[in-house]
């Protein structure tokens, strides 16, 4: 069995993207895809994959300038 590559998958998420367009308008496909960016962060965190402790002492380095 063979498995997709990155190239497969982003074009054919890029063809349901145009597809999607098409069919209901940017408005609502920028929701969409808004909403399942927020949904997949979430997933991660509640996998324990995402450390938001590590990303706020980033940012808050960020913030300092250092």
């Amino acid at each position: 069995m063979t498995t997709w590559t990155y190239k497969q998958w982003g074009a054919l998420i890029g063809a349901l993207v145009m597809f999607s367009i098409a069919l209901v308008g940017i408005g609502e496909t920028a929701l969409v895809v808004i909403f399942g960016i927020i949904g997949y962060f979430v997933g991660k965190f509640l996998d324990g994959e995402l450390d938001v402790q590590d990303i706020q002492q980033r940012a808050q380095r960020r913030m300092s300038g250092g």
